[in-house]
């Protein structure tokens, strides 16, 4: 790395702040966003015609969405008490700025849906009555009170109040396949608009004014989602465009004359515009690399229009540009950066860029991978094979801390999207389902050997890191192919799939097993593949990092991985949050987390010496 290059420790680069969920007053004069601007996720507002933001919501837990009343008096936002993903929901008065807690009982999980149409009610989904299922409820404003309109055992969320007497709602059958439905509350009566035959998702986008069509983004019958119509009445289903890449994140404008949508392509974002009545579809242009994605919860807004329908607000980020709000204006056609939360000065020159590159797997599968390269930095490189989680994920153009701030360290980062990654189709988000699932670690081994080769990598300077399911793959990649790897950190990681299973939140487990395979049929390949009935064969120094109240991946699969390593008289170093859940959140830890991480990666992987195990 070149001498003149500063080089940032982790408390800088967890010093840049976000921006992102866009929510528009209904004067659209100002908009509701959430930010971490002060550390913590919480509700802010802009002005549109000074520019000027100011902090809404002030508590010590993090505020997850927050979206406009119709009538603009109150502010729904959802909260996190604990970091433990039991999110409630609470009420903030525009006018005295009073918060109101709506929901009551933390240990359930509350999903916002939206405000009714006259603004004096909200709907929510709620596991309450049994931890497994959700069902969805009203609650009153005014008084907190509030009345189950829909009991079913199902995962079911909804999306939209679409008028007096019905609401649209979604039920997850898998992560991959759900189903929208019209329900009359009063009665709790329903109709199923989506019927449909094998694997299809479909994500609401809006509804015509007079509820006569919907606008999803689905890909029924087909490999990609694309944008769609609805008509409520027969469920006929007509796609609007057809492309080989997926739609995202769409919504229709109030007006009704346009939906807006980004393009997924190759993991990188571009913003469509599709004119309804013109059946014209057209790029966006003036917007950076990035990708449009955001932190947030379900039932919440990506972006959102103007109550005049001529200016769209959405977040974007890119390798060297901070998630933010950004502002679309319909009459011109032209696009701005609407928020300018905090870089912590670190120069866009010291971010880098990666380039997309492509390597060929062990049956001929072209795989891509992110190829981010040190300043200056030649010939094969020490290098971090990053593995993003899910699966059904992908590792797209975003702004990445933790992989600037290990290329800043000196290290070349290599970020794949194996084989079961999202964005590449139907059939290939499933090339890695239940008894394939060793076949995307086997990628990892045709990634380094790919690397190696090109003069990319440096042979035996090779570490790999992966957070959540990215955990598993690198547990796994150590054990299946352990002389390729020289470290490994494991966060928030899957040691063992049979306990997993069994331990893991129980809203989840049968949305998870429909990627994983079954407690009930599956035990035995669970046992053949689960890195802990391997754990003899790591030779690397492993990191693995866990917080205590993770619900989605237990701690006890960090603790038996690293108490048998520990037996064996392996290098295992082990970091434990005792008030973190999955993943790192507080500012504090973070530093401390990724800063172990940094020095661990120097250690083995560009130390002279390989550092002797600890007892």
């Amino acid at each position: 790395m070149s001498s003149n290059r500063p080089r940032y420790g982790f408390d800088r680069y967890s010093s840049v702040r976000i921006a992102y969920g866009p929510s528009f007053a209904p004067d659209g004069k100002t908009v509701s966003f959430i930010s971490d601007i002060t550390g913590v996720p919480q509700a802010w507002i802009l002005d549109f015609a000074t520019g000027r933001i100011d902090q809404l919501t002030l508590f010590n837990d993090r505020v997850s969405s927050a979206v406009f009343s119709p009538i603009g008096k109150n502010l729904a936002f959802s909260m996190d008490p604990g970091g433990g993903e039991r999110h409630q929901i609470w009420a903030l008065n525009m006018e005295n700025l009073a918060a109101r807690k709506l929901t009551v009982g933390d240990e359930w999980i509350r999903v916002f849906g939206s405000f009714s149409p006259e603004g004096d009610r909200i709907c929510y989904a709620s596991n309450e009555r049994d931890e497994k299922f959700f069902d969805i409820y009203i609650s009153a404003l005014a008084d907190g009170e509030k009345t189950l309109v829909y009991q079913n055992d199902a995962t079911n969320y909804p999306l939209d109040w679409v008028d007096k007497d019905r609401m649209l709602f979604t039920r997850a059958n898998t992560n991959l396949d759900n189903d929208l439905y019209l329900l009359w509350p009063d009665t709790s009566e329903t109709a199923h608009l989506t019927q449909h035959s094998g694997e299809a998702s479909f994500d609401y986008a809006g509804h015509a004014k007079d509820m006569n069509t919907l606008y999803v983004l689905t890909d029924k019958d087909r490999e990609f989602l694309q944008p769609a119509t609805i008509d409520v009445g027969t469920g006929h289903l007509d796609y609007l465009i057809e492309e080989d890449w997926d739609a995202i994140g769409a919504r229709i404008s109030p007006d009704n004359r346009v939906l807006a949508y980004f393009r997924n392509v190759d993991g990188a974002s571009r913003l469509h515009i599709y004119d309804l009545q013109k059946k014209h579809d057209s790029l966006v242009d003036g917007l950076p690399l990035g990708s449009y994605e955001s932190p947030v919860v379900a039932g919440h807004n990506l972006m959102d229009w103007s109550p005049d329908s001529r200016h769209l607000i959405f977040s974007l980020q890119g390798p060297r540009h901070n998630l933010n709000l950004w502002l679309y204006d319909t009459e011109d056609q032209s696009v701005r950066q609407a928020t300018f939360v905090p870089t912590a000065a670190i120069p866009p020159s010291n971010l880098v860029e990666p380039e997309g590159l492509r390597f060929p797997s062990f049956d001929d599968l072209i795989i891509p991978v992110w190829a981010y390269r040190p300043a200056n930095g030649r010939g094969p490189l020490p290098t971090v094979v990053f593995v993003h989680g899910g699966p059904e994920s992908q590792e797209t153009a975003r702004f990445n801390i933790i992989v600037q701030y290990l290329v800043n360290r000196g290290f070349l980062v290599l970020a794949p999207n194996v084989r079961g990654s999202t964005g590449y189709g139907k059939k290939g988000v499933h090339l890695d389902d239940v008894e394939k699932r060793l076949d995307s670690v086997r990628d990892l081994e045709h990634l380094v050997k790919w690397g190696v080769g090109k003069g990319l990598a440096k042979r035996d300077r090779v570490g790999i890191v992966g957070g959540s399911y990215g955990g598993f793959m690198v547990l796994s990649a150590l054990t299946e192919y352990p002389d390729l790897w020289a470290a490994g950190v494991d966060l928030v990681g899957i040691a063992n799939f049979e306990t997993f299973l069994e331990n893991t939140a129980r809203w989840r487990r049968h949305l998870r097993e429909a990627e994983y395979g079954s407690l009930e049929k599956d035990r035995e390949l669970f046992k053949r593949i689960s890195p802990i009935h391997h754990v003899e064969k790591i030779q690397a120094p492993l990191l693995v990092i866990h917080g205590a109240n993770d619900p989605r991946v237990p701690i006890g699969e960090a603790e038996q991985m690293v108490e048998r390593l520990k037996a064996l008289g392996r290098h295992v170093e082990f970091l434990r949050f005792e008030d973190e859940g999955h993943g790192i959140a507080k500012i504090p830890n973070r530093i401390k987390a990724y800063t172990t991480i940094g020095d661990f990666l120097e250690r083995t992987l560009l130390g002279a010496e390989k550092p002797a195990p600890k007892a």
